[in-house]
């Protein structure tokens, strides 16, 4: 529900819980782990360029693959593009740990809008792994990015010992509800990795019930009969056709009596049916309109909704709730205040894109990935909403049910986070992971998109809304799969943006400032100031093998020192606490490795290196005198190093060491 709210601090029973939840909780590095560095370079050997890949820590492979491609992958009929997918897989497996991309990957579909877009669902000897899907994505026959997630290393007997009907009994058993529960669909075979060691063959078994209201996924080991995992993937929040519940307490009796259809419901009288008439339309419409949506599934799906559901003081969880349940919308009666849940369009079209989310991401709801989840239809209900009512600084969410549940401008009003610092680790009972505190913070982010404004000490200049809901959409619908978490929804707007550049007004600033509205709310780092505006001090260089003292008037970047000979060490002082050394070197594009060492005691040096346009490509920052490196493979052309102090940290005595090494 949209109105649920918890407290950071959890009860002390809940501790081991947490700390269970936060060992699996997902984990990005910028660095390839040391097993992948060859295959890192010899893609970047192909490509002519360093690509620009995101990892998954605790699986050691990509989440996210931009930048430049081989040249020979590209295919100038559309109908080959699958081929080329799997060209690059054989290729490039390593990557992955992928051995056999032909019959590991099975393609989902193809999507065709301002670029080519595959889907594939990985598979392990024919059994699909649950949620683990890989997205290629090209232009104009050149590939221009990988994204998702792919599980390697699963090692299982895919033969299954207990059968489909035997699942669905013992996870019926588990769920014990008094109501009855329906079957949402066929029982599948599954591998099952989410938050599962090690991965295990399972029955998926999807089961929905009223009280409360759920659609519950069992993962029952197939071997065992074990329960490895459950949860409940219902949203919460309000959406959609139009019926009445008239109080009824049982989505078996859903979706209710007819009262209007779209020939009929302009002559309905005011109350929640009209308002569930007008809303789902203006749901439709602004999807249509600014996407070019054909309703939720993209292909003219009926919108089902009924409202009055649930009764006062009889079932109050039906009737203080709104939700889409996989077939249609449903809204509570209200009451004891509370307005009937179809009275506010921006949670009618909150829960309209739950339904878009399903049929385009599939993100799960729960944990990170529920969160963003429940950020998707946030967003998309406030901008619509903003739209409808031409009041562009509305950024609350739920105000017309006489209440607010959420405000995007500051979540800290209604116990949200705004920055990943204070991100809630709750367990899966507790609003299936905080799915509906956590949201706040790309929430916040999408708020600076449009805005801007500075927060957590990053300045960003707001784009507008027109850019940014087109940027949102489109990570939705090309980039982010089932488990897509918050770190995806950070590099598939980024990638979004890029995407989109040159139409709707888009251009390379604005980008920067989508990276940087991520930043203030403690994802990525912020897109660095042009270093060409600063002034630095004079710097002292000593140079081996000559140990040479030469002074260097370092007042602008044209004259920072270099070109830095590749394996030669330079030897200089921070003279003052607010000095600043800056070097330049060009490289023919490779693997390179700069080196700082030899700082003097109780200094402390940070390490940044920029590209020619002002960019920061690389830093390190550890504390104290400790050595800083920074290594990579990196494209041709002219890199500046900069050698920065924090407090207290200049030395005119000790002279500190740097080297670079490079082709």
């Amino acid at each position: 529900m949209l109105s649920y709210t918890r407290k950071k601090n959890l009860l002390v029973f809940l501790l081991f819980i947490l700390l269970l939840i936060t060992a699996n909780s997902p984990t990005y590095a910028a660095n390839p782990p040391p097993n992948k560095w060859d295959a890192v370079r010899n893609f970047a050997n192909d490509a002519g360029a360093e690509p620009d890949i995101d990892w998954d820590a605790a699986t050691g492979v990509p989440t996210f693959i931009r930048g430049r491609f081989p040249e020979d992958l590209a295919v100038q009929d559309p109908s080959n593009q699958v081929d080329q997918a799997y060209t690059f897989f054989q290729r490039y497996g390593d990557l992955f740990h992928m051995e056999t991309p032909q019959t590991e990957l099975s393609l989902i579909n193809t999507v065709q809008s301002n670029g080519d877009h595959l889907r594939f669902q990985q598979m392990y000897e024919g059994v699909p792994v649950w949620g683990a899907q890989l997205l290629v994505h090209s232009k104009n026959g050149q590939m221009t990015a990988v994204n998702g997630h792919y599980q390697p290393g699963i090692v299982l007997d895919p033969i299954p010992q207990r059968n489909a009907s035997q699942a669905e009994a013992i996870a019926r058993h588990h769920l014990g509800t008094t109501q009855a529960a329906t079957l949402s669909t066929d029982v599948e075979l599954v591998v099952m990795t989410y938050r599962v060691e090690p991965a295990a063959l399972t029955w998926l078994v999807q089961l929905s019930t009223d009280s409360p209201p759920g659609r519950w996924l069992y993962f029952v080991d197939a071997h065992t009969g074990a329960i490895v995992y459950h949860f409940n993937n219902l949203p919460h929040a309000k959406n959609r056709e139009i019926y009445d519940a008239n109080g009824a307490c049982s989505s078996f009796s859903l979706p209710g009596a007819s009262v209007a259809t779209e020939g009929t419901g302009g002559s309905l009288s005011a109350g929640s049916a009209q308002d569930a008439f007008i809303y789902t339309g203006n749901a439709y419409d602004y999807f249509m309109s600014q996407f070019g949506r054909d309703s939720y599934n993209g292909a003219g799906a009926t919108i089902m909704t009924s409202v009055t559901f649930g009764t006062v003081g009889v079932c109050n969880n039906a009737a203080f709730n709104a939700f889409w349940n996989g077939t249609q919308m449903v809204f509570g009666a209200g009451g004891s205040g509370y307005n009937h849940f179809a009275k506010a369009e921006d949670v009618v079209i909150h829960e309209f894109t739950h339904a878009v989310t399903e049929y385009s991401a599939g993100l799960i709801y729960q944990f990170e990935q529920g969160a963003l989840n429940e950020s998707m239809s946030d967003i998309f209900g406030v901008f619509a909403q903003q739209r409808s009512t031409g009041n562009f600084n509305d950024w609350d969410l739920g105000e017309d049910l006489n209440t607010v549940f959420r405000n995007m401008a500051d979540p800290t009003l209604y116990n949200q986070p705004a920055h990943m610092d204070d991100y809630n680790e709750l367990g899966w009972v507790d609003d299936s992971g905080g799915v509906h505190i956590n949201s706040g913070i790309p929430n916040k982010s999408a708020y600076l998109m449009v805005n801007g404004g500075t927060f957590s000490g990053v300045p960003v200049t707001g784009i507008g809304l027109a850019k940014t809901e087109q940027i949102f959409y489109r990570a939705l619908n090309h980039y982010l799969s089932p488990l897509s978490g918050f770190n995806d929804i950070r590099i598939s707007t980024i990638q979004s943006c890029t995407d989109l550049m040159g139409t709707f007004g888009i251009v390379n600033a604005d980008c920067n400032q989508v990276q940087n509205a991520w930043a203030a709310v403690g994802l990525g780092s912020a897109v660095a100031g042009s270093m060409f505006s600063k002034a630095y001090l004079p710097i002292l260089i000593q140079s081996e093998p000559y140990r040479e003292a030469v002074y260097e008037p370092n007042d602008d970047i044209s004259q920072a020192y270099g070109p830095l000979t590749s394996g030669t060490s330079y030897f200089a002082y921070i003279e003052t606490d607010g000095d600043g050394d800056i070097y330049h070197f060009t490289t023919s594009g490779g693997y390179i490795t700069i080196s700082l060492s030899s700082l003097p005691s109780g200094t402390n040096y940070d390490l940044e290196l920029f590209n020619s346009a002002g960019q920061l490509v690389g830093t390190s920052y550890n504390s104290g005198s400790t050595d800083e490196t920074i290594q990579g493979i990196t494209a041709a052309g002219k890199y500046y190093i900069y050698i920065s102090p924090t407090a207290t940290a200049s030395s005119t005595e000790d002279s500190y060491r740097l080297e670079v090494t490079y082709p």
